[in-house]
């Protein structure tokens, strides 16, 4: 099965990863004019030079780049005779560099892709929510040469992912090592924010506070059983997916270092991983963006007439490494209970097969919980009871 890997724009991660089991590389600039997926204030600093020239060595290598457009909200902009001329801009840079694919998540953006730049190959990107087979179809019938699937609910839905097969033919992606919440509800709102906060020009200046990040974890910490039902595909079952159509699997993060990068897609690629399944999922406080300069941080957290400094820098480490381990071995025949039992028409409570689960695999050191489980619920407030800004908002 091949594997679409992130490339984090550093020199060394065609050095380091074991680019025979790759088939392509995606990235984005941490701003650009139509955004993306992760905020400018955690991905790593790039500019568009060595962008290009890292790009030409993944094409030169013979793999495919693809280069994310996968805003899920550009706030109209495309739909102006000013924002067309820099979409176009973009897209002759893009083109210009060699990247021979791209990810859209706005059906227009793929209507004029399509129409103005036929030699790019276009990809429905997870933010789509795709996961039905006419949700398929209408974004094959629209041009696009494959599709990544929601990675929030159809991941072990093998019914609608047997569905989905049989109505188009094109690439069908799934992404491998996420631990959102299943079906989750954050879904479209964490989409946009990280949109607009990857946005040039954009008055959030690169700047987010993750509410969607901050609530999600703190769910999965109380209740850790949300671990054990994200749509994580463990690298010993990609051969199951496999059987059934799947073409690809899509690793993530681009935010991190090419150390983390290197571990999860050497684990895919071997098909087996001993030890802590969370060592492969994105990791929030692990990105190279941390260790960017001073200089360079501030530029993104110094906001004195929207935020309380104080305050925010109080909770500078809020994401600091988790102390949370699930057994992979444990986890060996987890994924046979799907194979013959759909979750699409369950309650979750009733059922409880992933609670039992989470009860044997998965750990939580208790110092930990409870330090993380505070910190996060007094953030949570003061971000909705306002505590945490400045009168007049962003500016």
């Amino acid at each position: 099965m091949k594997l679409i890997v992130p490339t984090n724009w550093q020199d060394d991660i065609l050095q380091e990863l074991p680019l025979r089991e790759i088939s392509g590389f995606y990235g984005q600039l941490d701003r650009d004019f139509t955004g993306g997926g992760r905020p400018s204030c955690i991905l790593p600093p790039v500019g568009r030079a060595k962008a290009a020239a890292h790009i030409a060595s993944i094409r030169a290598k013979g793999l495919s780049f693809n280069y994310l457009l996968n805003s899920a909200c550009m706030g109209n902009a495309e739909l102006t005779p000013a924002g067309r001329k820099r979409l176009r801009a973009l897209l002759d840079w893009i083109c210009g560099c060699g990247a021979d694919c791209v990810t859209v998540s706005i059906p227009y953006l793929l209507e004029f892709i399509k129409v103005n730049y036929p030699c790019l190959k276009i990809y429905a990107s997870t933010q789509a929510g795709i996961k039905t087979g006419e949700e398929a179809v209408f974004w094959e019938k629209m041009g696009a040469s494959g599709l990544t699937l929601s990675a929030t609910d159809v991941n072990r839905d093998f019914e609608a992912l047997r569905q989905i097969r049989s109505a188009v033919g094109c690439e069908l992606r799934l992404i491998a090592n996420l631990d959102c919440l299943y079906g989750c509800p954050f879904f479209r709102y964490h989409s946009a924010i990280s949109s607009h906060a990857s946005q040039e020009g954009h008055r959030s200046g690169g700047f987010v506070i993750d509410y969607c990040f901050l609530r999600c974890s703190l769910i999965k910490l109380k209740s850790p059983e949300h671990f054990i039902r994200s749509g994580w595909i463990r690298p010993e079952d990609k051969g199951i997916y496999a059987e059934r159509g799947i073409n690809a699997l899509k690793l993530v993060s681009r935010t991190m270092p090419t150390s983390r990068i290197k571990r999860i897609v050497t684990a895919y690629s071997q098909g087996r991983y001993d030890g802590n399944l969370a060592d492969l999922f994105s990791e929030s406080s692990d990105t190279l963006r941390r260790a960017a300069s001073w200089f360079r941080n501030l530029f993104f957290f110094f906001r004195p007439l929207s935020v309380d400094l104080r305050r925010l820098y109080a909770f500078r480490d809020i994401v600091s490494h988790r102390k949370i381990f699930i057994d992979n071995r444990s986890l060996d025949g987890f994924l046979d209970f799907f194979l013959h039992s759909s979750c699409a028409h369950k309650d979750c409570g009733e059922c409880g097969y992933c609670k039992d689960v989470a009860a044997r695999s998965v750990k939580i050191d208790p110092d930990y919980l409870k330090q993380a489980s505070g910190r996060f619920e007094a953030f949570l407030e003061e971000i909705a009871g306002g505590a945490l800004f400045r009168t007049g908002g962003i500016r």
